[in-house]
């Protein structure tokens, strides 16, 4: 965490330096984004035991380095994981569970 804060902080002079298309194609962390989704759904208090966050990285050399943002939600009713899958710009293009994780609303892989 203290890393990514690191870097974050270095887009002043990242963008600087390399202009404003190196600033833009940095992706925002999204939590703010994530834990509306977190706060929309029917968890009782205390569900979610740990949260991570997976940049979802392009695989081709053409386009953005960063194509988007994943929140894999740890809840402690079940072994899987409640995914929130967001753009770059942190738009929240779906939710879905994993493993033998149900929630109300979502759908369930």
């Amino acid at each position: 965490m203290l890393r990514q804060l690191a870097i974050y902080a270095l887009f002043p002079l990242i963008s600087a330096f390399f202009g404003a298309t190196a600033f833009a194609q940095a992706p925002r962390s999204c939590t703010a984004e994530a834990g509306e989704v977190i706060k929309g759904l029917p968890l009782e208090s205390g569900a979610v035991t740990s949260i991570r966050y997976e940049r979802k990285l392009n695989p081709t050399e053409n386009g953005p380095a960063v194509l988007g943002m994943r929140a894999w939600v740890r809840l402690n009713s079940c072994s899987g994981f409640l995914v929130i899958d967001m753009t770059r710009s942190c738009f929240v293009r779906q939710s879905y569970t994993r493993g033998d994780c149900s929630v109300e609303g979502v759908t369930r892989y």
